[in-house]
Formats: structure tokens, C-alpha cells, sequence
């Protein structure tokens, strides 16, 4: 296939630069996310003085400081995508679903996180393994807003990192500031929400097994994990591969398929706008790492490990 070899260099430069902006903004997000949300809890229970000081009364800071950071980090994160995508309605469902199961997987996160907490005594060791299971709640919402099995390990796995390193970091900045919690709270838990984006990104790049990445046009260098096990092509906010910015694309122009034996990519558009390495498909056809998909004006590089 020379024209595919063709693309290999621009593709990999677009690659690394599409990797290298998707950590950065998730890094961002999370880090604003935990941020807002450590201001909401403060600003929560501020009227509550009960609540802020009575030791019986823990459990219910801990299910409101996991609920708000949880929440807004889970909205932050799931809203990054759509946000690059300029898709107002895949924003709308992610970030949703992505704040509710994200304080969900905080509630229980830093419950248990705070019992392990105890239970170790405390130190940069106890912190990082009971902000590593806040984290792995956290991370939990990446797999349901996606719906996707796949990036519910993947959230596992970087939001268990993530919570690792950031309670590791809050520890250690404790300690260097004097014991200053009010600051290196704030620094911590900032700490924490991006060290979740950075992993959260950076293990979805290293364990993927199957994407596509968008070779030209207005989402050029973009990537999409093939998670699930329909994906669907086209502009239609539903679609799990949005394509938006090219008006010769149909709403559902095509989709690909996973199956045993790899993936399928099959065409929808009637008026046959849907290329595989420059030969249209009529119907489907078996996908081939390297393979370039051409849909309308925009194409796409198909890539597998197998």
C-alpha cells in the first residue's frame, strides 16, 4: 500500500502531537476539576460548624469532600473531548454522566481511602494508596460516561497512577510547607486532579489496542479509541467517531465493527462516499493496521496492535 507509507511520517509527527495536547488538556481539566471542586466542599460545609468539627461526624465530610471532587474532576475530564470536537450534545451526556459517576466512585473512593489512611497511620505511603483508591473511584467515570469496557480498565488503571503519585506529592508538600494544610491542600488536591488526567490520558495511549486518527480537515490529529463494540462514523453528535467541519459527510456515514476476527468497516451513506485505501465500499471490508479511510473530504488512518 505505498500511498498509506506515504502518509507514515506526517502521521506519526500528527500523532505525537495529537498525544502530546490530549495529555496537556487533561492535565488541565483534572487539575481545574479538583480545584473547583475542593472550593465547592469548602464552601459546602462553611455554614455547618458541626459538621466541620465534630470527629463522629467524618464520614459525612468524607461523602461530600468525595462527592464535590469527584463530581467536578468527572465532569472536567469527560468534557475535554466534546469541548476539542465542538459537539454541544456529546458534551452535555458525557460531562453528565461523567459528574455523577464520578462523585459516586468519589464517595466510596475516599471512604475507603480515609479507613486505609488509618489503618496505615498516615505518611507519604498511606496518603498516596488512600488517594489511589479516591482515584480508581474517580477514574471509574471515564468507562461508564463512555460506555466503553475498555476505558473503564483504562480508568481504573490511570486513575489508580494518578491518585498514587498525587497523594504521594501532597504528603510531601505538607511536610515541606510546615504543615501548612490550607496550601498544600490546595496544591495537593490541584496535584491530584491533574496527575488523574495525565495517567488517565496516558495509559489509554500506551494500552490501546485499536483507533483511528483523523489525517486532515478541522479535527486534524485527532484520536478515537475503538472502545466499543459498534462505533459509529459521521456527524451526528451520537456518534461515537464525530467527524464535524465537512459538509460531504453523512449524520450516520458509516461505522466499524468489532468482531473475532478484527474489525469491519461498513458503509451507510447511499451515495457511496466511503473509500478504504482509494476503492469504495459497496458494502463492508475487513480492516488492516495502516489501512486509510476516506469518508467524504476527511480521512482517516486506521491503526491496530493486533
Amino acid at each position: 500500500m505505498p500511498h498509506v507509507e506515504s502518509v507514515e511520517p506526517r502521521s506519526f509527527a500528527r500523532a505525537v502531537r495529537s498525544n502530546a495536547r490530549q495529555v496537556y488538556a487533561m492535565a488541565v481539566a483534572g487539575a481545574l476539576g479538583a480545584v473547583v471542586g475542593l472550593y465547592c466542599y469548602v464552601e459546602l460545609v462553611r455554614p455547618f460548624d458541626a459538621v466541620r468539627q465534630a470527629d463522629r461526624l467524618w464520614w459525612i465530610r468524607d461523602l461530600l469532600a468525595g462527592a464535590t471532587l469527584g463530581g467536578t474532576i468527572g465532569f472536567f475530564l469527560n468534557a475535554v473531548d466534546p469541548i476539542r470536537d465542538g459537539a454541544l450534545l456529546k458534551l452535555a451526556r458525557a460531562a453528565t454522566w461523567g459528574a455523577i459517576a464520578g462523585a459516586m466512585g468519589g464517595m466510596l473512593g475516599l471512604m475507603l481511602g480515609e479507613m486505609a489512611l488509618g489503618g496505615l497511620r498516615g505518611g507519604p505511603f498511606g496518603r498516596a494508596v488512600a488517594w489511589a483508591i479516591l482515584g480508581l473511584g474517580i477514574g471509574l467515570s471515564q468507562g461508564i460516561a463512555a460506555r466503553s469496557r475498555q476505558r473503564l480498565v483504562y480508568g481504573l488503571i490511570g486513575g489508580g497512577l494518578g491518585g498514587l503519585v498525587g497523594g504521594f506529592l501532597f504528603e510531601v508538600l505538607r511536610e515541606q510547607l510546615g504543615n501548612r494544610y490550607d496550601l498544600s491542600q490546595g496544591l495537593g488536591v490541584a496535584i491530584l486532579g491533574a496527575g488523574l488526567g495525565v495517567f488517565l490520558a496516558l495509559v489509554e495511549q500506551v494500552l490501546r489496542r485499536s483507533w483511528v486518527m483523523v489525517l486532515n480537515g478541522r479535527q486534524e490529529g485527532r484520536s478515537y479509541l475503538l472502545g466499543t463494540a459498534l462505533a459509529r462514523v459521521g456527524l451526528d453528535e451520537r456518534a461515537e467517531i464525530g467527524l464535524f467541519g465537512d459538509a460531504s459527510i453523512g449524520r450516520r456515514h458509516a461505522e466499524i465493527e468489532r468482531t473475532a476476527g478484527g474489525h469491519l468497516l461498513r458503509n451507510l451513506d447511499p451515495e457511496g462516499r466511503t473509500r478504504l485505501n482509494g476503492r469504495a465500499v459497496g458494502g463492508e471490508v475487513r480492516l488492516s493496521d495502516g489501512d486509510r479511510i476516506e469518508l467524504g473530504r476527511t480521512s482517516l488512518l486506521y491503526r491496530s496492535r493486533g
